[in-house]
């Protein structure tokens, strides 16, 4: 089930964020099952996590999601962290590109590609409060 997935996501995170920054897990009730590789979207999932902790150098809250939107179960990461410029947005999906010194730019492409050869997509957006959120759609089969 998706909801077992991300906490497994996440938990790691909790133990060594001590007081530093809040999680949450917001699931919507009665997700349905959907047909992934587990391993793949998994490792899509914390490569989104762990771009949304360098974002937030300080404290923060990282909220993870799940919902039913039309035909697909839609996965949000949303951070308090620093969002981004609307350059870095718009390549922030590229292989190679990475705002972070030392990143290999990487993480995100990788959680492209993974959402897409599921038959989904990802998106980012900043959000209004501050911070950003990223949006991986998974149809349902």
């Amino acid at each position: 089930a998706i909801g077992e997935l991300l906490r497994e996501a996440v938990d790691p995170y909790r133990l060594g964020a001590g007081d530093r920054l809040a999680f949450t897990i917001d699931l919507a009730p009665d997700l349905p099952l959907v047909s992934v590789d587990r391993l793949l979207i998994g490792r899509a999932i914390t490569n989104v996590i762990e771009n949304a902790l360098h974002a937030m150098p300080g404290q923060g809250q990282l909220i993870v999601g799940a919902a039913v939107e039309g035909g697909s179960v839609v996965v949000t990461v949303r951070d308090t962290g620093v969002g981004m410029d609307e350059e870095a947005l718009a390549r922030v999906f590229e292989p190679y590109f990475s705002t972070q010194v030392g990143g290999t730019g990487l993480g995100l492409s990788i959680a492209r590609r993974v959402a897409e050869e599921h038959g989904g997509s990802i998106s980012a957006r900043n959000l209004d409060a501050g911070g950003l959120e990223v949006a991986i759609t998974i149809p349902l089969i």
